[in-house]
C-alpha cells in the first residue's frame, strides 16, 4: 500500500508520544475554552476554535497524526518505544 493511502485511510501505527500528547491537550483544552468564551460573539472564530480542539483531541486520544506521519516523523522516545514493544502495541519506526 502506498504512503498516501495508508496515510488517509488511517492505516498507520501509533506516532506520537506522550510529551506531544500532553501538548495537544492543553492546546485542545484551550481551544474549547476558546470556543465557548467566542460562541454568542463571533461564531466563525467559535467554529474554528471547535474544530481545532477537536483535531487535537482526536490526535490525543489516537495517539497518531497524518502530519506527522506524512512528515516521517515519530514522537514517541526510546523508554515509551520499550514500554509499546513489551505491551506488543505497534508503532511507526521512521526510516530516518
Amino acid at each position: 500500500m502506498n504512503k498516501f493511502i495508508k496515510g488517509i485511510t488511517y492505516s498507520y501505527n501509533r506516532n506520537i508520544g506522550w510529551q506531544d500528547r500532553t501538548i495537544r491537550t492543553i492546546v485542545g483544552v484551550l481551544a474549547i475554552v476558546g470556543a465557548i468564551y467566542f460562541f454568542k460573539t463571533n461564531l466563525l472564530a467559535s467554529i474554528l476554535f471547535g474544530v481545532l480542539a477537536i483535531a487535537q483531541l482526536g490526535t490525543v486520544l489516537s495517539a497518531r497524526c497524518i502530519i506527522c506521519y506524512f512528515a516521517g516523523k515519530c514522537t514517541i522516545d526510546n523508554k515509551e518505544k520499550k514500554v509499546l514493544q513489551a505491551k506488543a502495541i505497534p508503532y511507526e519506526n521512521p526510516k530516518n
